[in-house]
């Protein structure tokens, strides 16, 4: 009851955020949406309180999916529901974001920063996986195309509302440096909604787990935006979210 509810006032925040003035123009009424910092800041943390509610930390899968794959399925489903709010912002603020919705998803470029990042991505987890393991490793306690699946999803939704909305909001009334650094510090408190949870539920906090994961969000907050700067779509953000995520688990399994 409690959560439904929560569900209800997070997307609700999420919805009411933008602010409205409405005037009579030629003798039709004339609705303008205005995006400021503040109503921008105000979504994000609606998405932070709505996925607070429909993490899986919860445990909703066991219930809902209960099967071998069935947090994989969850998962899928509650980030669908998570992701189209923002979605609705991009289409109904178009003209008002710094990267209008067309350029947003435009494909994907191949530039200098896109490669590099990759390639120190495939390097980082290739020297963590010869440091933990001791030589080459596959972690097959996972499904790997579920796996890869899921970080795929992941990567799109997280980017589209952190990056694809809030930085590309922000950015277009901030200096960059400011957007960047606010869009960078609520997707970080996006992590921290399955620790909060869990100490609820359980009464135990991973100190080490909160700080490694602000710690990794911090800097692909960072790398994201820079990478969204550079090449002016959000496939390349998406994409090395991606890859990070997904070779991190495949060949350290710390995920």
């Amino acid at each position: 009851m409690e959560q439904g509810l929560l569900f209800i006032i997070g997307y609700g925040i999420i919805f009411l955020s933008t602010n409205r003035s409405s005037g009579i123009c030629g003798g039709t009424l004339n609705l303008k949406r205005e995006i400021t910092p503040r109503g921008v800041v105000i979504s994000l943390l609606g998405f932070i309180l709505l996925w607070t509610v429909v993490t899986d930390a919860w445990g909703y899968s066991s219930h809902l999916f209960p099967s071998d794959n069935g947090m994989y399925f969850y998962g899928f489903i509650s980030r669908f529901f998570w992701v189209l709010p923002a979605i609705f912002l991009i289409v109904a603020n178009d003209r008002r974001l710094l990267l209008h919705r067309k350029e947003l998803f435009s494909p994907p470029r191949l530039n200098c920063q896109f490669i590099v990042i990759l390639l120190a991505v495939l390097l980082y987890c290739l020297i963590s996986m010869f440091a933990v393991h001791k030589g080459l490793w596959i972690n097959r306690e996972v499904p790997f195309w579920l796996t890869a699946i899921k970080y795929f999803v992941v990567g799109c939704v997280e980017e589209i509302v952190f990056r694809g909305w809030g930085y590309n909001a922000l950015a277009k009334t901030l200096p960059d440096r400011k957007a960047v650094a606010i869009s960078t510090l609520l997707f970080v408190l996006l992590h921290w909604s399955a620790f909060c949870v869990k100490l609820f539920r359980f009464g135990t906090f991973d100190y080490a787990g909160i700080l490694v994961q602000s710690f990794s969000a911090s800097l692909w907050g960072i790398v994201t935006c820079w990478l969204l700067r550079k090449s002016r779509t959000l496939w390349n953000p998406i994409l090395a979210h991606f890859a990070y995520d997904f070779l991190l688990t495949i060949l350290i399994g710390n995920r």
